[in-house]
Order: C-alpha cells, then sequence, then structure tokens
C-alpha cells in the first residue's frame, strides 16, 4: 500500500544513518513518492479523491473516515497549506464511546462511536503524531516528529506541550508501567526516561544507533524497546544497560525486517514487524517461539482484549486475531486498499486506525458494554 511504503520512507530509511551514497538515493526516493502522490490525486484541492471505504453489513465492523471537506477552487489556489496525506497511525479508547485517532500534519481526531461522527481536536504545535496512549483514562500521552511530546489530563479533549530533551529527532512509541515511571524511544537509538508521572523527562545514553518503534516495560527495570533491522533489546535495571536478543528469522529479503511492535502482559511478549514475523513468548521473554502467519504483509499495531484474543494489524488490511491456543483467523474480509497502522482493544471489542485516513469501529457499538 502506497500509504505504508511513504511511512516507511520518510520514518525509516530517510531518517537512518546512512552514507552520501545512501542518502542521495533516499533523496531521490522520496522526491519520487512525493511526485507519485500528488500525480494520484491526494493534494488538498483534491482530497476528495481519497476513496470513501464501507465494509459489508455482516463482518460485523464499520468504517468511519474523517476526511476534510474539499475546498473550492478559489480556496485551493490561494491555500499554502502542504498536501493533505490521510495518514492515522495510531489510536486509542479513553473512555466507553469515544476513541482518538492521530496522525501526520498534527491531526487529533476526536471520534464518537455511536453516531461515527468526528471532530478535529486543535494541536498546540504543527508535527507528525506517530503514537497515542493513555495509561489512565484522563492522562494522555502523544508522540511524535521533532521531539514532540504532548500530554492531556482531561481524556483527550485538550493538550499540551511537555518539554523533552530532544529536539531534531523523532519520537515513535511510549510507555508507562506504572504511575510514576514512562519511557519513550524513537529515531537512532533515542531512549527517554521519566520518574515523576512525566513531569520532566531525561535522555539516557542511546542503546543502539538504529531506529527504535516500540517500547515495553513489565515494570520501572524490566523493559524490551525494538527497532530497524531485527533490534531487539532488554534491560534489567531501568534502561542504564542493555542486551541485546537474536531470534531465529528467516531470510525473506536481502535487507534485515524490522520489528514494529512490542506488546506485553504479565508473563507474555509479542514481538511483532515486517514480513507476517511474529514472535511469542510466555515465560517474560526468557524464550520464544514463531508464529506463522498465511501472508507476509509488514504489522504495526497489537493488543489483547479481556477475553484473552490477541489482535494484529497491519499493511494491505492484515488483520488477524491469535487465541489463547495460538489458531489464527482473519477478522476482517479482504480489504488491500487499507494498511492498518494502529489498533486499541476493549474487553471484547477492539477498534483500528490506518491509511487512507481509515477509522474501524465495532458494528454494534451503540449495544456495547462501558468496558467493551
Amino acid at each position: 500500500m502506497f500509504s505504508s511504503f511513504l511511512k516507511r520512507i520518510l520514518v525509516e530509511t530517510g531518517r537512518q544513518v546512512v552514507g552520501p551514497l545512501q542518502s542521495v538515493r533516499t533523496l531521490a526516493v522520496v522526491s519520487m513518492v512525493f511526485s507519485v502522490f500528488l500525480f494520484q490525486g491526494c493534494s488538498e484541492k483534491t482530497a476528495s479523491r481519497i476513496p470513501v471505504l464501507s465494509l459489508p453489513p455482516a463482518s460485523g465492523f464499520r468504517i468511519v473516515q474523517p476526511l476534510p471537506p474539499p475546498p473550492s477552487d478559489k480556496e485551493a489556489s490561494k491555500s499554502k497549506k502542504p498536501a493533505y496525506i490521510g495518514l492515522l497511525f495510531s489510536i486509542a479508547h479513553p473512555d466507553p464511546g469515544r476513541i482518538i485517532a492521530v496522525g501526520a500534519q498534527s491531526a487529533i481526531w476526536n471520534v464518537d462511536e455511536a453516531s461515527g461522527k468526528w471532530k478535529r481536536v486543535q494541536s498546540p504545535v504543527k508535527s507528525e503524531f506517530y503514537r497515542i496512549v493513555f495509561p489512565d483514562p484522563r492522562h494522555g500521552w502523544i508522540a511524535g516528529d521533532a521531539g514532540t511530546l504532548l500530554l492531556s489530563r482531561d481524556g483527550g479533549l485538550t493538550w499540551s506541550v511537555v518539554s523533552t530533551p530532544v529536539h531534531d529527532r523523532f519520537l515513535e512509541d511510549i510507555d508507562f508501567p506504572d504511575q510514576l515511571h514512562g519511557f519513550v524511544v524513537g529515531e537512532r537509538g533515542t531512549f527517554l526516561k521519566t520518574e515523576d508521572g512525566g513531569h520532566s523527562w531525561i535522555r539516557m545514553p542511546p542503546p543502539t544507533s538504529q531506529n527504535l518503534y516500540a517500547v515495553h516495560f513489565l515494570n520501572p527495570r524490566e523493559g524490551w524497546i525494538a527497532g530497524w533491522h531485527q533490534t531487539l533489546l532488554f534491560t534489567r535495571d531501568g534502561g542504564m544497560t542493555w542486551s541485546s536478543v537474536s531470534l531465529a528469522i528467516p531470510r525473506v529479503t536481502r535487507q534485515k525486517p524490522s520489528f514494529n511492535v512490542l506488546w506485553g502482559d504479565r508473563n507474555d511478549l509479542l514481538i511483532a514487524g515486517d514480513h507476517g514475523l511474529v514472535f511469542f513468548s510466555s515465560d517474560k521473554g526468557q524464550s520464544f517461539h514463531r508464529i506463522s502467519l498465511p501472508v507476509e504483509n509488514d504489522l504495526y499495531g497489537a493488543c489483547r482484549t479481556g477475553t484473552g484474543e490477541i489482535i494484529l494489524v497491519g499493511e494491505r488490511g492484515a488483520f488477524w486475531s491469535l487465541d489463547a491456543k495460538e489458531k489464527i483467523r482473519p477478522v476482517l474480509p479482504k480489504l488491500p486498499m487499507v494498511d492498518f497502522l494502529g489498533v486499541s482493544c476493549g474487553q471484547t471489542h477492539f477498534r483500528a486506525a490506518g491509511s487512507p485516513d481509515v477509522v474501524l469501529l465495532p458494528e454494534n457499538t451503540k449495544h456495547n458494554s462501558p468496558k467493551s
């Protein structure tokens, strides 16, 4: 899917530490990508050409798309805003009946589940937003480009900028194992830590020079980080020192696959990434075994419902369910025109977001229980 390729170019290849020759190649690819993207009609003037999608009624889900109204020709000719590209990278479910999706061009969408209506929340900064998390229903965090970190204290209705010691690198993922301790990872091994609930952030020594895309801590001392070129590291002292973890990964392409997802709960830990790679541990990461998917789509999100069902999402409509016996089943009909880049689980239901500007909701949200 084009949007997935665009994110990979901008967030992964284009910002990786590379030599002069690779930099030239990267600039050429980025130039080509934007040329193709604009040619396909996804500029602000033609934003309405982004396809409006729907699912069969029997699928159990529905799609809502927070597309902006297309401007008039006169407005478009005067506009100096960048092209509208419609990427939603992450989604959260802070309270019953409402989800929040974030993405490119400072997008923060507040979506009412019952009606499917959406409202754009004002952002205090212009940035790209890659992850949104809610450690509790009131406090939410958004991580993004150029060291951007936003905090909400009212369930995501308003957001404020939190100062970080990073200003020239993207922040990709954030995790709070408890109310006081939090961790953020990002570009070129960026690793930030807080011990006061996020009031102040410390820049820790980079555990790697590779881009980091995922972080998960079991507690304030034991945690995992993952990212570019099979980067997978573990710490037992809160990030002061790290140990590398090697997994038996089949060679799919000449380039090593990246790990994009870390999910954990008590003793369980799941790692997922490019080419449909999934590894699972039931002993806090002491040992892993591979779970084989029927396809090799890149995976970008994972969560587990209260019933124990693990949900995996990714490019070209990848949407898989993994039960307690590790039986795999597809959740949706084939939807190759959509990349699912983020997912959020409730007690029994789950929601997803992606591109082109897609929010996936349960069909029967009006009748869901408060924790669903």
